[in-house]
């Protein structure tokens, strides 16, 4: 519902376009059928809205004759980072829509399920994902930013079933408690990278868990077929910070250092945020720049019209108008992309 980005984003766009009907329950207890020919209106909200306009009790999605991927991940210790980080910048600058790649700052935890030359360690990854013609033109593709890096620790790359995704990230697929931040990035120049290894590279003192860049492009484009959650779409990167904060001791000296890598990265953002990894109950200029100006007139109107009582709050709330701020109010707030 907030739109939802995988390992395909930039070849098929954001998985929310891929929604062709939807089941839903609104706020007024009604079920209620929504696609492009039925509460249309609506079904253009419940795509990238987030879970503002009702309870999603099933969904109908277009299907893409994919069966296999070529993709993986490739680690390289954390002292590599300037290095990696600066040909990743190049590199990804020139792939094919085809690619979706992204590029990670990892303090791996000491978990059975990895492979053991990572576990405990703090490295540098390089992820991707090919969805064109043959495995080996993938291949082809990620073979220049190999070179040059020297041998990495780990290396996952090769043909992969389309239901075995998942395993190029390796996200933990148990509850876990942690704190996160997703900010954008226009660009990655040189500045920008020596930023990021200064908060989350070698000598850093980083607590957090991840800290990765997302590359953006292709069909993530913005379309007027259903929300951009992303902003705006002039981020050629998203940003999401993660650390894992079971106590309130570890939760303070990771929002510290979260508060550090807004202020490094300041230069270098948008100002947009993007709603699927934006942290949980987020400021409300947070929530609005997530969205083009149109979009979030058209999203209130939306609330307006099926939540005025803003029944369904808990979540990255679009309030109604009858309890958002005022324009002023908006203005007086922290500027966007502040932090």
């Amino acid at each position: 519902m907030g739109g939802g980005f995988g390992w395909l984003g930039r070849m098929y766009g954001l998985n929310a376009a891929s929604v062709t009907a939807a089941d839903v329950v609104t706020a007024n207890g009604d079920l209620v059928r929504l696609s492009s020919e039925e509460n249309e209106d609506l079904f253009w909200g419940l795509k990238g809205g987030g879970g503002n306009f009702g309870i999603v009790t099933a969904l109908e999605f277009r299907l893409y004759p994919l069966t296999t991927v070529y993709g993986g991940a490739v680690f390289y210790p954390m002292a590599k980072a300037p290095a990696v980080l600066d040909r990743y910048a190049g590199w990804s600058a020139a792939l094919p829509d085809e690619m979706t790649t992204a590029v990670a700052f990892l303090n791996v935890p000491l978990l059975p399920s990895l492979p053991e030359p990572l576990r405990g360690r703090s490295v540098v990854a390089v992820r991707g994902c090919y969805g064109g013609e043959t495995p080996e033109a993938g291949a082809e593709l990620f073979r220049p930013v190999r070179e040059g890096l020297g041998d990495p620790i780990v290396d996952t790359f090769g043909e992969l079933s389309v239901a075995a995704m998942d395993a190029i990230s390796r996200d933990p697929v148990d509850p876990m408690a942690v704190i996160q931040h997703a900010e954008m990035l226009a660009d990655l120049p040189p500045a920008a990278i020596g930023a990021l290894v200064g908060v989350a590279g070698a000598g850093s003192g980083s607590p957090l868990l991840m800290v990765e860049l997302r590359q953006l492009g292709g069909a993530l484009a913005p379309t007027v077929e259903h929300p951009n959650p992303m902003g705006g779409g002039d981020a050629r990167f998203s940003l999401n910070a993660i650390g894992v904060a079971p106590d309130p001791e570890m939760a303070e000296g990771v929002e510290a250092h979260l508060a550090r890598l807004v202020e490094a990265t300041r230069p270098y953002r948008t100002g947009a945020t993007f709603v699927n990894f934006m942290e949980v109950s987020p400021p409300a200029d947070r929530v609005r720049a997530a969205y083009p100006p149109a979009d979030w007139k058209r999203l209130v109107a939306l609330k307006d019209a099926h939540d005025p009582e803003n029944r369904f709050r808990f979540n990255r709330n679009i309030p109604p108008s009858s309890t958002a701020p005022t324009e002023a109010s908006w203005a007086s707030m922290r500027p966007m992309g502040s932090g």
